[in-house]
This record gives C-alpha cells, structure tokens and sequence, in this order.
C-alpha cells in the first residue's frame, strides 16, 4: 500500500459512513468532516521549530471521526520533522465513527511500521472528550499535556445548563457554542510551548458571548496565526465562515501571521488586530485595503452608550401577537407595524405607498403589548436578504411618517433610540447615524466584524462612533444633499473623517 491508497482508503470508508446519514442527522450531531486540502493548511500554519526539537511527540485530536485529520498530521510529521515516536490520543463520542477510526488507526500504524522507522502508538476513546478531560480544568499542574492538538471540533449551539457548559462554566456566558468550550479546554490541554491548531467559526473572536474564552486565550497563549476563506461553505452543510486559527502555550511575544485564502499574508501583531480592548475583540484583515481600515478605526472614539443612544431588538413577535395583528394599514385603534420588508436601500420605508407591489401594510391593535411610542428613529434590517448589495440596510423614520401615537416595529427589524427614555432622537441625529453606517467605511468595517447573515445588537455595542456633534453635521449634509445612496454618505463620512 503507497500513501495515495492509504488516503484513499480513510475518504473511502469517510464516504461510505456518510451514505448512511441524512443530511438533518449530520447536522444535528455537528459531523462536518476536514477536507485534506483544510487538513494541510492547518499544519502550515504550525511553526516546526519547536516540533522538531521533538523525538518523542504527544498529540490530541479532540473530535477525530474517521482519522483524516490524524492521517495527514501523522505524514506530515514524518516528512518534515525528525521525530521518533508518535503517541496519540484521538477522541469520537459516535460508536459508529469510533468503529471506523480504530480500523483506519490500525492500518495507518501498519502503513507507518511498514515503510519508516518512526513508532506510531494511538489510543482511541469512545467517550466525550469535554466530561472525561474537564477535571484537568481546574488543575494548577497538569500532567501528561500534548505538544500538538489538532482539532476540527463540533460547532453547535448547546444550553448553558447542558453539562459541558457547567464543566466549563468560567468560559460560558449567555447560549455557549459547543466548539468554543472545546477551544477553552484544549488550550488548557497544551504543555509549555505546545501548539494548538484548529478550524473553527469566525464567531469566536468577537461578541459577548465568547468575550471571556478570548480573555483567558489571549492572556495565556500566543496567537500565532489566523487563516481566512473567500468560502463560505467548506463544510458544504453549513453555512458558518470558518477559519484556522494556531496558538502556542507560550507568552514570549504577540506577532501573528494573517492569511487570506493563499491570495494575501499579512506579518502584525495581535494588539494591531483586536478592535475592541474592553472585551478582547478581533478583526481579521484579508486584503490591504483591511490593513488600511484599521489603520483608520482610531478616527471613531465613542461607543453608542457614550453618545447617549442605545439599539434595541424590535419587541414585536409576530405570532405571539396574531390576536392583535391585521392585514390593514393603521387607523384609530390600531398602530403602524413595521416590518423588515418595509424597509429599502437608498432610505425608503415602503410601507403606505401607493400603486407598488411592495408595499406590506400591516397594524397592531394598541391594546397588544410592547408598541413603542412613534418618534425619530434609525431602522436596520436585522437578517439580510439574498438579493441585498450590502448588509446594511436601513431607513430614517421621520415622527411625522406615521399619523399615530404608537408604532409596532417587528423582531426582524433593529432600532435605534435615545438611551434616556424621556428624550428622542433628533432627525438629524438619525440621519447622521444613517449616514455612517451606509459609508463603504463602515460596510467594509462591519464585513470584518460580522460572520453571518444576521445582524446582531451586540456587533454595533463593539463599534466606535464618531462624536454626537459630528454625527449631527453629517445628519445635516446629508439631508441638504436629499441623496441617501452608499457614494453620497461616504464622501461625507470623508469630508469630516478622510477615511476610505
């Protein structure tokens, strides 16, 4: 057997394992296998110099499925190190997949025996890797850790109540991710100078709910490179945007590498790349013109809560309300309810319009709960749409728009209002914030922070703002300009800021 038939053998019983799952089971049980294209970028990533001061190496794969990931670390080290003895520990809770790693594991071991010099020992648990390792959490000394861990770990949302989370509970805020408690506690795992290489959801490094994984993984290891994709679907189940991140268990400098699908690679230093210092958050640049922006972040000072104005989810869910809801445009009785189909590019609500396919008129009865009172706010698609240019879509609503005391503004739509619930949003305070957040800076900016379709309260609680007074001048030329397109809010951003 040569190594093309030796790889052919673990894709073939990986295919044949995957014959037998629908497409709903594997996604529910998170089994999203790593290409071995995905496989060898992750062990470029790795900086062999502390490997091949190596003779006798201990390596963890945390979620190992049918071996690949195993497969060509183990090739990998014997081609390009001088190591001598290989010990592994490859954990998979699926019975079925465990069956068809011991059988692979085997005949690699007698691949390896058969044409090297180097011992291959591999034990393979059947067991959840999270619950049998997470005593060692808590360990102040840790005993028999590993020099490389290698892992393409489950990626779902779990509940915070579920057991792993409660194992790691000092990494958990709000709903956890599973594959962010793996992070936490292969960390842990790494002995001095160890090296971490994983694939996981961009999601990690920005947001609240991951906001204390970054802090203890920041302030205790090195993050020595991150690795980025044009696609979004290298799990062809799932549309999360992955990328290959590399730590080592070591605190001797904070230089990464940054890579972008084999097209741009950037040398910088971590504190250049995290964007928000209060809670460890980071951009990962993938071109020059990304360079550039960061370069200008430092324009923006302010938080929203510092200016005074707060974003809210929209409190109207649709069928909790259905009692209350009608197909008709508002009258005495009931409010305006605003959807995100109401809301166009280029600053148009398009609801109560005439002649138009696209108007979606819909009421509430005031006696439902959770109108808010019509006034001056800034709106926000919160899911973007196929067919949308750009994420952001958005839309000035005017107090006046609307003949009516109450407004319905649906969980599909964000707004933005004054944090004092006493005072409102002046129009040209909500035009000057429309017109920041429809700059090509800010698109490129928000491209950089958000991984997904949905756009969440807490990406803009992570941005900077420009001052109150000047979001008001920019509210002010843009209303002057009557123009709401991307071009006409960028130059004016630029006038002020000199920004891209």
């Amino acid at each position: 057997m040569n190594e093309f038939e030796l790889y052919e053998l673990f894709e073939k019983s990986q295919t044949k394992y995957l014959s037998t799952k629908s497409r709903e089971y594997l996604k529910n049980n998170s089994q999203f296998f790593t290409p071995i294209d995905i496989a060898n970028k992750m062990l470029d990533s790795i900086d062999l110099k502390y490997i091949n001061s190596l003779e006798d190496i201990r390596i963890l794969e945390p979620s190992a499925g049918c071996g690949i990931l195993i497969l060509t670390t183990v090739l990998y080290l014997i081609k390009n190190t001088h190591i001598k003895f290989i010990n592994i520990d490859a954990y998979e809770i699926n019975s079925d997949l465990c069956s068809i790693l011991r059988d692979n594991l085997f005949k690699l071991k007698r691949y390896i025996k058969s044409n090297t010099s180097v011992s291959l020992n591999t034990r393979v648990h059947n067991e959840n890797f999270i619950l049998k390792n997470s005593q060692k959490w808590h360990s102040t000394k840790l005993k028999n850790g590993y020099n490389l861990i290698i892992s393409n770990p489950p990626f779902k949302k779990v509940n915070q109540t579920c057991e792993e989370a409660v194992a790691l509970k000092e990494v958990v805020f709000g709903q956890p991710n599973i594959y962010a408690l793996f992070i936490a506690l292969s960390l842990k795992l790494l002995m001095p100078n160890g090296v971490y290489t994983v694939i996981s959801p961009r999601s990690y490094l920005m947001g609240m709910y991951n906001e204390k994984l970054r802090e203890y993984a920041f302030n205790n290891f090195s993050l020595k490179s991150l690795h980025s994709f044009d696609n979004r679907n290298i799990f062809k189940l799932t549309n999360q945007e992955v990328i290959i991140s590399t730590f080592v268990n070591t605190k001797v400098d904070n230089n990464i590498t940054i890579s972008h699908n084999g097209r741009f690679k950037h040398y910088s230093t971590l504190d250049k790349i995290i964007y928000n210092k209060d809670n460890y958050s980071l951009l990962i640049p993938k071109n020059n013109n990304d360079i550039s922006l960061l370069e200008q972040i430092e324009n923006f000072k302010y938080s929203l809560d510092e200016l005074g104005i707060s974003v809210s989810v929209g409190p109207i869910v649709q069928f909790r309300n259905e009692s209350y809801l009608s197909d008709k445009s508002y009258e005495s009785s009931f409010a305006p309810l605003l959807v995100g189909k109401d809301i166009l590019e280029n600053e148009i609500i398009y609801y109560h319009r005439e002649n138009t396919r696209k108007t979606h008129n819909k009421s509430i009865s005031e006696k439902a709960k959770n109108l808010v009172k019509n006034s001056n706010y800034l709106l926000l698609r919160k899911v973007t749409a196929k067919d949308d240019k750009d994420p952001i879509v958005s839309a000035v609503l005017k107090k006046d728009f609307f003949n009516h005391e109450l407004l319905g503004i649906d969980n599909n739509l964000l707004y933005f209002h004054s944090k004092d619930p006493l005072k409102e949003l002046s129009i040209e305070e909500c035009y000057g914030l429309f017109c920041y957040i429809n700059s090509n800076y800010f698109n490129q900016l928000y491209s950089l922070i958000n991984a997904n379709h949905t756009i969440n309260v807490s990406d803009f609680n992570n941005i900077k703002f420009p001052g109150i007074n000047l979001i008001k001048e920019m509210g002010i030329n843009i209303i002057d300009a009557n123009k709401f397109d991307k071009n006409t809010c960028s130059n004016i951003l630029n006038k002020y800021c000199n920004v891209l």
